[in-house]
C-alpha cells in the first residue's frame, strides 16, 4: 500500500465499502497474474486489487461490487474488458531462459567422447558447444526421421536417441555429429532475406568426412529400423 497514493487507496476502499454495504479491507498490488482476489472476513471482505483499479470509473466499481456480493467465480464482462483495456499497466516478468538438460552419455555411445574425436580430427579442437541426446518422441506412421539438429539460438547439438543402438556403426553417429558441428562452425548465411544453412561451402566441407558415402548408404538401407518398423 505504501507504493501507491494513500489518499487514492483510501478513497477506493471507502467507495467499495459503500457499494458492497460491508466493510472492505483493501490491499493494492502490482501482481502480474491475479488482478482481483476476494476473501470474506468476519464482518466484510478482504480484497486485493491490481493498482489499475485506482483509475476505475463508477460503472466498473459497481460491477466489481456486484461481483463481490454474487460469489460468482467468473468475473462479468465489464471487469474482463476493463482488465484487458488496462493490460499495459501489468508489469511483465522477465522471461527466464529454460535451462537445457545435457545428457551426452547413452546406453551404447557417449556423445561427449564422439564430439571430441570429431573436433580433434576435423576442427583442430577449436569448437565448443553442448551436445546431448534428444527426447524420444515417436510419431505414429512417420515416414522420415530427423537424426540430429543444431540450434543457432542455444548453440546446442541434439542427436536422436534412435541412433543409440547396438546395430548403429560408430562412423554413422560421428558423421552425423560432424554435420551438426559444421553448422556451429559456419553459422547461418543470410541471402535475400532468407536463412541458408546448407550452402555450397557447407556441402563441400560435409563431403570431407572420410566415411561420407558409407554414411549415406547406411542411412538409406536402415531408415526402416530407425523408424522402428
Amino acid at each position: 500500500m505504501e507504493k501507491f497514493n494513500r489518499k487514492n487507496v483510501s478513497h477506493l476502499q471507502q467507495n467499495l465499502s459503500r457499494l458492497v454495504k460491508k466493510p472492505v479491507h483493501l490491499t493494492i498490488t502490482d501482481n502480474t497474474h491475479s488482478m482481483i482476489h476476494i476473501r470474506p472476513s468476519n464482518s466484510g471482505y478482504k480484497m486485493r486489487l491490481h493498482h489499475m483499479f485506482l483509475e476505475a470509473n463508477t460503472g466498473v466499481l459497481r460491477s466489481l461490487a456486484r461481483f463481490v456480493k454474487s460469489r460468482n467465480r467468473k468475473a462479468p464482462s465489464v471487469l474482463r474488458s476493463f482488465v484487458a483495456n488496462n493490460s499495459d499497466k501489468i508489469k511483465r516478468s522477465p522471461r527466464k531462459s529454460r535451462q537445457a538438460i545435457v545428457r551426452s552419455k547413452g546406453r551404447f555411445f557417449d556423445l561427449h567422447d564422439l564430439f571430441h574425436q570429431v573436433n580433434s580430427e576435423y576442427f583442430e579442437n577449436q569448437l565448443d558447444c553442448p551436445i546431448t541426446w534428444g527426447a524420444n518422441r515417436r510419431v505414429r506412421n512417420q515416414i522420415s526421421i530427423k537424426l540430429a539438429s543444431y540450434s543457432d539460438r542455444t548453440k546446442t547439438i541434439r542427436v536422436h536417441p534412435a541412433l543409440d543402438k547396438s546395430y548403429v556403426p560408430k562412423y554413422v553417429i560421428m558423421g552425423i555429429v560432424y554435420h551438426e558441428m559444421l553448422h556451429h562452425h559456419l553459422g547461418v548465411v543470410h541471402r535475400n532475406g532468407r536463412k541458408m544453412a546448407h550452402t555450397r561451402r557447407f556441402r563441400q566441407l560435409e563431403a570431407r568426412y572420410r566415411h561420407y558415402h558409407r554414411l549415406q548408404e547406411w542411412k538409406e538401407k536402415n531408415l526402416h529400423r530407425l523408424l522402428g518398423r
